[in-house]
């Protein structure tokens, strides 16, 4: 039979998990809903994680992302996990990040119930029931659950890390901490900061070591149980590390406010900058950045902060038992990467305090309602039993408070901002789900955004052979159309390439727009059917070759005479003769008189990769035609006289000019051919 104290501590133990199934499935609710439209498209970060899960369901197996600063790799395993099972939509990750946040509160409640197993207040019997509500319920939480990046596993990771621990500790079962040592190993492949997880295991082991006065081999054994497993599962990615050495601390160096150039005073001004900044966006000002917060929303609202810092005083005071030491330690390492960082969101940042600032809040709240009880008990009177009662209706109006605010803040305030199109790049990510959906022997070119951004090679599904320019420097035309090919321009950033494929392809039509932004589309599809040959009037044609790899069609100048201070505005027409291996940079030199500031005949140049990098030499297509613009500023200081504008090629790495000649097939001197000789006044 069972006896009498195991009945009601089983009831409570059904009602305690009834209660965890509800608060998961607000948890659910709230991270999942409108995740299809909210955020309304694929940023840059969350878009390389779709791109990282196609390469890896072509075949790719890479333990660490060198891409976007480097990054690590389970959350894009994740990621293809569920491309693979219901294809790649454009909400692919912020799903992803939305079950891991879910799959968050019940870890919390686990990792909470387990450190105040050993308390016998409130704390033990509701911390972890109150830490997970208020998980479910954080703006802090929900925002990053629903933002589609790799930091939103490192509380999840944390909290079973540190819950198998303790209960490996607390029991003696050798499973357990084999469990935590294998999320402890797992952590090194979620988010930097949780490279700061194994100092929170020995001082664990050093807190429950220093409870017991006494240092045994059986503590020895579990750490080293711990320690072996996370090394085993580490083993891949630190063998990564090791064969490519930069990559360890290639982020962390570019963001850290420490730096080798400063002195220790400017550093520890840095430092205490960061800790106090860290602070304030917990209680005063939060992140500015419209796509990572409601700018300046704190990371906590005024109810929560009460909470914590009535945690935190409890946990102070309470620094003898290892759960509360344990809990500030976390917070106090674990806030490292929000202190040192020099730019990105605090709360971001700091995410890895998100377990331990949960549980301090539940000790808050519940710890001083405990000490009412006591109070109230001892006081035997009506009003006295009546306090207890009131500040708990106030704990759960802050509770429903803290929901609503939620709920307001993230859904009705930041989620309507019209802006977000633009800061989510929605435009890119619709322009890449045209193109998925175009022939694949269709020929695509797109401007002026390139076309290698995340958004547009996730939602096009990989597609190859995407050509990108900026219009506003150039216009990239076929002499004549082998294919169907579509020009995609977005008409907000590039006004004139419209207009230009019109004159030079007249038989075109316009055949699609994308979405409204603004009550303007955000892109307009002109297509060339088969055939169509490119109508282009150059005032100055002339025959120049390179190497019979390009050609020089003529050039268009925008005067004869200019005086000291005026710009020459030069065009150059180039065509692909062969497909280049290198990429060359194309020069407009002015040359004249003897320069003094010089050595040289040279008072004006503009040297660029041609269409100002967007188009370089290496992707060019046998048969196309560049329209490369030029500026060419004139000093003041250039004396009256003539001069004489030439142009060329030449490798960056090594200056070496690309050999010309011209149309009688004589080598040009000195590789630069002669455009046009005009005069200074």
């Amino acid at each position: 039979m069972n006896s009498p104290t195991l009945v009601p501590e089983r009831r409570l133990l059904v009602v305690k998990l009834l209660a965890l199934l509800g608060i998961t499935i607000l948890a659910a609710c709230l991270r999942l809903y409108r995740i299809d439209t909210i955020p309304p498209g694929n940023m840059y970060d969350p878009a390389y994680y779709g791109v990282d899960a196609l390469q890896i369901l072509a075949g790719e197996r890479p333990i660490f992302f060198p891409t976007n600063f480097g990054r690590e790799a389970l959350f894009s395993y994740l990621v293809a996990l569920y491309v693979a099972l219901f294809g790649p939509t454009s909400h692919a990750m912020y799903v992803t990040s939305a079950v891991v946040g879910i799959a968050t509160v019940p870890a919390i409640y686990l990792l909470v119930e387990e450190l105040f197993s050993g308390e016998k207040d409130l704390v033990r019997k509701y911390g972890g029931l109150f830490a997970a509500a208020v998980v479910a319920i954080s703006h802090w939480h929900l925002h990053w659950s629903r933002f589609g990046v790799r930091a939103v596993l490192v509380p999840l990771v944390s909290a079973l890390t540190f819950f198998f621990l303790w209960r490996g500790l607390r029991t003696g079962s050798k499973g357990h901490l084999v469990a935590s040592g294998f999320f402890l190993g797992l952590g090194a492949y979620t988010y930097q900061a949780a490279r700061l997880f194994p100092i929170l295991v020995v001082l664990a082991f050093l807190y429950r070591v220093a409870t017991r006065h006494k240092l045994t081999r059986s503590d020895l054994v579990d750490l080293g149980i711990v320690s072996l497993v996370a090394l085993v599962v580490f083993a891949p990615l630190g063998t990564y590390f090791v064969t490519h050495p930069g990559s360890f601390l290639q982020r962390v160096e570019q963001a850290s406010v420490v730096g080798v150039d400063q002195d220790l005073v400017e550093n520890l001004r840095a430092i205490g900058k960061g800790l106090v900044d860290t602070v304030l966006s917990f209680y005063v000002q939060g992140d500015s950045v419209p796509t990572t917060n409601l700018p300046g929303r704190p990371t906590l609202n005024p109810f929560l902060c009460v909470l914590l810092s009535l945690g935190l005083v409890v946990s102070a005071l309470r620094t003898r038992r290892a759960p509360f030491l344990f809990l500030l330690t976390w917070l106090a390492v674990l806030i490292i990467p929000a202190v040192l960082s020099t730019y990105g969101p605090f709360a971001k940042r700091a995410i890895g305090t998100l377990p331990a600032v949960m549980a301090l809040i539940a000790v808050g709240a519940l710890a001083p309602l405990d000490r009412l009880r006591t109070w109230a008990a001892e006081r035997r009177s009506t009003s006295a039993r009546a306090v207890p009662a009131i500040v708990g209706m106030l704990i759960l109006a802050g509770l429903l408070y803290t929901t609503v605010r939620t709920y307001r803040d993230y859904f009705v305030l930041w989620a309507t901002d019209p802006d977000l199109f633009t800061h989510f790049e929605a435009g890119p990510t619709a322009i890449g789900q045209y193109v998925r959906d175009l022939p694949s022997d269709e020929i695509v070119y797109v401007s002026p955004i390139d076309p290698d951004h995340p958004a547009i090679v996730y939602n096009a599904h990989r597609r190859p052979g995407i050509r990108g320019f900026d219009g506003r420097a150039c216009l990239v035309l076929p002499q004549k159309a082998q294919a169907q090919t579509t020009y995609i321009v977005v008409p907000s950033e590039d006004a004139g390439s419209l207009d230009a494929l019109r004159l030079a392809f007249p038989q075109g039509d316009m055949v699609a727009q994308g979405p409204l932004h603004y009550n303007q589309p955000y892109f307009l599809a002109y297509r060339l059917p088969v055939g169509s040959t490119a109508q282009i009037s150059v005032s100055h044609p002339l025959e120049i070759a390179w190497e019979n790899r390009t050609r020089l069609l003529g050039y268009d100048i925008d005067a004869e005479v200019y005086r000291p201070g005026d710009t020459i505005h030069l065009t150059l027409y180039f065509q692909a003769v062969e497909e280049m291996d290198e990429d060359y940079t194309a020069f407009a030199h002015l040359l004249g008189p003897q320069n003094p500031a010089t050595g040289s005949s040279l008072w004006g140049q503009d040297d660029s990769e041609p269409c100002r990098r967007s188009y370089p030499t290496s992707t060019w297509v046998p048969g196309e035609i560049v329209r490369d613009e030029f500026a060419i500023p004139i000093p003041l200081e250039a004396p009256a006289g003539d001069y004489e504008v030439r142009a060329g090629f030449y490798l960056l790495e090594t200056l070496s000019r690309l050999p010309a000649v011209d149309d009688a097939g004589q080598a040009v001197p000195d590789d630069a051919v002669l455009l046009v000789r005009l005069h200074v006044e």
